[in-house]
């Protein structure tokens, strides 16, 4: 079985070999992290021709360590903190960006060192806060200021670095880290644009300021990270499982596709088994609708990042078999689109299709499709190798790759490229999606049903769709009668090219039967059929 959640896993000293990378992948790893917080500019390079060289849907994703705001360096290279005690900044504390209490006001809550120690303002001139606990701190400790937005800019000079490396590499997406608005997403994605790149730009949820503007956050970008490591220091701990849960459903109802990350398997970093706790959590996120899970650590630097992929695989396969995902989904944009997305949706869900077929310029209607979250998988068909990467990442889809003029390909050759994939046995239902039939990509206004194998007749169909071996004889399963008259009844299905008399239909009630048939050749004796109960559409084998 396909799984339909994704799964993103940092790379680092642990993973980066052919071998492990391989194994992730084999356990249906879709996108990996290069963290360039500890990374060199080299590394871009190379990661993505390693990954490139062992799967060409994997993605690569850069993520940008972003302006952050930290104390300074002590002597000996900490401070200890007493309860109690009053520390003016600038001259007890030092943070690399003073300009940033500005914003800050009395009875406001600092918390440095990933929250460990916390304080309260409790002067402004001079700025001077109180130690609400004892603690430690050591160079460079993390500062979070819950509540207020901290203008600390968008991108760093090593993030362009980053940047234009990555899209001199061909990398697929961008992380931001520590949005706080929509105009910090467009900063970005100007930027991007401006080097020449068309990355997807993926904003991490972080602070309370980010998920306070939420809705505008999502409208500018294209996926969202909720990452919990740093949001569970700007709110209380009690308040991020429901954050969680809003965060993915705002993003979702806009189409973004949603990645949950931070302590996802942490105790795999050292342990080959997960805990009860672990596994409850990712059985809710995916439950939650995200689209995918991600992996820090335990795959950069933990000792079994292949099992860590493996254990989400697992938790998500049991989940999708057992749990119908809904949507809420309204698309905005292009209502004729969306609403062939949606009838897609509800046609492959009724008549249990074998999956979608979305043919795809820029990959709108395969977002649509995934996020009104359809029971078959999506397939989404594309020339170009760059967009397949990119919609991997959304729950429930397939890269489908396709070769030629997408602008000029015909519905006959796109079936033709269905089949010769080799991802459907014949007699698979399928649901396509595309443009106008003679200029496939040109907008998505069309959805049709077609059936995988060679097409050799069609008539008027009665009973279940049927395999078996066609004969006129009585040596096989699907008897095809010329002349009306049948030997016997103990045949699964029955081919009729001539109007069968009323009396004999009755006599095979409960058996599959084709009549009024019309061949565009002459059903061979033993050759392998499909009959379509429910359109009448005979087919062979489409085997090469």
């Amino acid at each position: 079985m396909l799984m339909k959640t994704k799964i993103v896993a940092t790379i680092g000293p642990a993973s980066r070999s052919a071998d492990i990378l391989k194994g992730m992948m084999e356990n249906g790893l879709s996108l990996i992290r290069i963290n360039s917080a500890h990374a060199d500019i080299k590394d871009v390079g190379e990661i993505t021709k390693l990954v490139r060289s062992l799967d060409r849907n994997v993605g690569v994703m850069i993520d940008l360590k972003g302006p952050e705001l930290r104390t300074g360096e002590f002597n000996g290279g900490m401070l200890r903190i007493v309860s109690g005690t009053n520390y003016v900044m600038g001259k007890d504390l030092v943070l690399n960006n003073m300009n940033a209490l500005s914003a800050v006001q009395v009875g406001d809550k600092i918390l440095m060192s990933d929250g460990e120690v916390s304080f309260e303002v409790v002067k402004t001139d001079p700025f001077t806060i109180e130690a609400l606990n004892d603690g430690v701190l050591r160079d460079r400790s993390r500062v979070n200021i819950p509540g207020r937005f901290i203008e600390l800019g968008t991108i760093t000079d090593r993030d362009r670095s980053f940047i234009k490396e990555g899209i001199s590499q061909g990398v697929d997406f961008f992380a931001l880290s520590f949005v706080q608005k929509s105009d910090n997403v467009d900063e970005l994605r100007d930027f991007v644009m401006d080097s020449g790149g068309d990355q997807y730009i993926i904003s991490k949820i972080e602070t309370k300021s980010g998920l306070d503007n939420i809705e505008d956050i999502v409208r500018s970008s294209d996926g969202i990270m909720v990452a919990r490591g740093d949001l569970g220091v700007e709110l209380p701990l009690k308040e991020v499982v429901l954050a969680q849960k809003r965060i993915i459903k705002i993003a979702h109802e806009d189409g973004d596709f949603t990645i949950v990350a931070t302590q996802v398997l942490e105790s795999m970093v050292n342990n080959s088994s997960p805990t009860r706790a672990e596994i409850s959590d990712i059985t809710n996120a995916i439950i939650d609708n995200a689209d995918a899970i991600m992996l820090s650590e335990e795959s950069a630097i933990g000792k079994y990042p292949v099992q860590a992929v493996r254990t989400l695989k697992e938790v998500s396969d049991y989940v999708e078999e057992r749990v119908s995902f809904d949507s809420s989904y309204y698309f905005k944009g292009n209502t004729i689109a969306y609403s062939v997305a949606r009838a897609a949706k509800i046609l492959s869900d009724d008549i249990k299709s074998d999956g979608i077929v979305a043919l795809t310029h820029t990959g709108s209607t395969v977002r649509m499709i995934s996020s009104l979250r359809p029971k078959a998988m999506v397939y989404a068909a594309t020339v170009s190798d760059n967009l397949a990467r990119k919609l991997n990442i959304y729950f429930g889809v397939m890269p489908m790759h396709m070769e030629g003029d997408a602008e000029k390909l015909t519905f006959p050759e796109v079936m033709d490229h269905i089949v010769r994939s080799g991802q459907f046995a014949d007699g698979s239902k399928l649901v396509i999606t595309s443009g106008d039939p003679y200029f496939t990509f040109g907008g998505t206004n069309d959805v049709k049903v077609a059936v995988v194998g060679k097409f050799i007749g069609r008539g008027y169909s009665f009973g279940d769709s049927i395999n078996g071996t066609a004969t006129y004889s009585g040596n096989g399963d699907i008897l095809v009668v010329e002349d009306g008259k049948i030997p016997d009844k103990n045949f699964k299905a029955f081919i009729f090219t001539v109007d069968p008399k009323p009396s004999v239909i009755g006599s095979l009630n409960g058996k599959t039967i084709v009549t009024k048939t019309r061949l565009v050749r002459k059903i061979l004796e033993g050759e392998h059929i499909y009959i379509d109960g429910n359109t009448g559409i005979i087919l062979t084998s489409s085997q090469r």
